[in-house]
């Protein structure tokens, strides 16, 4: 194995990426956090991700794609998709594709490549299933564990492995142990969490890397001791995994509101996938990309924004859940969404990262006015992750449907600057929320609250800023109802504009804090600008990041322009018609000669 940067390099002809020795975890080389609660985070395609050579153009008169927005492109396509030999891309030329169906992307190491976010653009018609879809379904074979359940440990000795091969994902998981799991919040029991109902939330995804007898081993380390107490298993996911296969440079509307849960790009029981410079408009369920069952996946460098749905499960920029592990997420912009990066029941070892999100709202959109959290742990049970120099309004690790234990918040700024349309500020502005049975969080390096801020450094009245709001059980809570919360939180080097102040935890000798826990060095991705550019050791505290810069070089006035057609397109689906035509003759007359103006004038006059 060689490692190049912060990232492992694969080995000629092996899919699998092999740690075959607990690596000390930077945060306790640093002194910063003990063993217990780090580890080595190395997220993403292992080696970065790869460049296929283009097989065939969708516009080829083999396939016989369109691309003037009028035709149905769907099925030329997807005869690409389908001829595409390994390792090798689909080209979609610059133009407008219309979709009325899914296309399906479940063949390893294909992808699907456009000219460019602003040249190729794919409109979603359908109102039903995944625009792009990498999926298989589960198919699971569970056996217990007899030995190696330790953390660090990359050996286990199974009970039977006779129907599992190397290649094959491995769940570990065990029953929820009550010091530290619970799938009770005040949504009720988060019955998806893990097997048998919520029995079983805490896991990790692993690959078999080699197999001799009823011994196996694995391509990571267990982040996390499985007790024997708590019956671990682990269980093959599926018997056919998609691998190395990803979607590139491509603009992507779902057009109408979806009959069912589908989201814009499904990765479910990927390996090592990924989603990379996308501009995704108008999500669905669980937003533009989300992430099942799926391990060492990669989105970066996209643009997220706008949803058909900001209620419960909609509208998200991306969304980890069912165990996915060791996901990057990293250098995205999230815009007008529900949270723009969500950690539903996932698994450990993700790590999102330097990415900017703005405008979440509720269900009550277009007229929340109860400041919703862009950074989300939600769901029994995501731990051992890291949230590592993002710039958002706030962080929240919610009691809605259970648990989170030992997840990093390290090096990012919160700013607390949440708004109604109007411009006035929401209500519940807290900066980092961990909410009931949220146990053995740490919180190092971070920059809390816009300069000239007034309100409380830790509290419960939600009618004014608190930069962190600790132990309550529902989302709304006033009281400290969990003490454990803040008994097990460890906080070091935090910087918030309330108190004016850094506070050091006296028993942390160590206030040299490194630029990353996940990178070696500077990421190529900042060119120029500062790195690390957030900390209390930073000058200035709260520097920008480039998926920042990347937002406010956007047109401010188109994109206010896009806001408001958007807004009229929402609630007229909604039913609100007379709201939407008002709406629609306000962006008109605001932004005369603006692409939106003229839609919007268009849709009026068609009703």
């Amino acid at each position: 194995m060689q490692v190049q940067g912060h990232r492992t390099v694969l080995i000629a002809g092996l899919c699998m990426a092999a740690l075959t020795a607990w690596q000390r975890p930077a945060a306790a080389e640093s002194g910063l956090l003990p063993e217990d609660r780090s580890i080595p985070w190395s997220p993403g395609v292992p080696g970065g991700i790869p460049h296929y050579p283009v097989f065939a153009s969708v516009k080829d008169a083999a396939y016989g794609a369109v691309g003037d927005g009028k035709t149905d492109d769907t099925a030329a396509i997807q005869k690409a998709i389908d001829a595409c030999p390994e390792k090798h891309a689909v080209l979609i030329p610059a133009g407008t594709y219309r979709l009325t169906a899914m296309l399906n992307l479940a063949k390893n190491g294909v992808v699907l490549r456009g000219e460019g976010p602003d040249k190729t653009r794919l409109i979603n018609e359908a109102t039903e299933k995944h625009t792009i879809s990498i999926c298989n379904w589960d198919n699971i074979i569970a056996t217990k564990i007899l030995k190696g359940h330790t953390k660090g440990s990359t050996q286990l000795t199974l009970e039977d492995t006779s129907r599992l091969k190397v290649g094959d994902v491995l769940k570990i998981d065990q029953k929820n142990d009550p010091s530290i799991a619970s799938v009770a919040g005040a949504g009720g029991a988060c019955g998806w969490a893990g097997r048998n109902g919520g029995e079983r939330a805490m896991a990790q995804l692993v690959q078999i890397t080699a197999k001799n007898g009823n011994d196996v081993t694995l391509s990571r380390p267990l982040y996390h001791e499985f007790k024997a107490e708590f019956a671990p298993e682990a269980l093959r996911t599926t018997d056919k995994t998609i691998s190395f296969t990803g979607v590139e440079d491509l603009y992507v509307e779902t057009l109408n509101k979806r009959k069912d849960t589908s989201s814009t790009i499904k990765i479910w029981n990927g390996i090592h996938c990924w989603v990379k410079n996308i501009e995704g408009a108008r999500g669905w369920f669980a937003g533009h990309v989300s992430l099942q069952n799926s391990l060492g996946c990669e989105v970066r460098d996209s643009y997220f924004h706008h949803a058909h749905g900001y209620g419960a499960g909609h509208g998200y920029g991306v969304w980890v859940f069912a165990h996915s592990t060791d996901t990057l997420v990293e250098n995205n912009v999230s815009f007008s969404t529900n949270a723009g990066y969500m950690l539903e029941c996932a698994g450990p070892g993700n790590v999102v990262a330097y990415n900017f999100s703005e405008r979440c709202w509720g269900r009550d959109f277009p007229d929340t006015d109860w400041a919703h959290n862009d950074i989300c742990f939600h769901g029994a049970h995501p731990y051992m992750n890291l949230i590592e120099g993002n710039h958002v309004s706030s962080i929240s690790m919610d009691n809605y449907w259970g648990s989170s234990s030992h997840n990093t918040i390290f090096r990012n700024y919160a700013d607390l600057d949440v708004r109604k349309l109007d411009g006035t500020p929401m209500m519940a502005r807290i900066g980092l929320r961990v909410d009931a049975f949220n146990r053995y969080t740490n919180v190092i390096g971070n920059v809390f609250g816009l300069e000239g801020l007034e309100g409380e450094v830790q509290g419960y009245n939600l009618g004014k800023p608190i930069i962190y709001r600790l132990g309550s059980k529902n989302p709304s809570g006033t009281t400290e109802d969990d003490p454990q919360v803040a008994q097990t939180l460890l906080r070091h080097g935090n910087y918030d504009s309330i108190s004016k102040q850094t506070q050091w935890d006296p028993k942390i000798a160590s206030k040299d804090l490194p630029p990353s826990l996940y990178l070696k060095s500077k990421p190529a991705f900042f060119g120029n600008l500062a790195w690390p550019p957030i900390g209390p050791d930073c000058k200035p505290m709260a520097g920008t990041i480039p998926a920042r810069e990347r937002f406010l070089k956007m047109d401010q006035k188109e994109l206010e322009a896009q806001d408001g057609y958007y807004m009229a397109e929402y609630v007229r689906m909604a039913g609100d018609t007379a709201r939407a035509q008002e709406i629609l003759k306000q962006v008109m007359s605001k932004f005369a000669g603006s692409p939106w103006a003229k839609a919007a004038e268009a849709k009026l006059a068609a009703k």
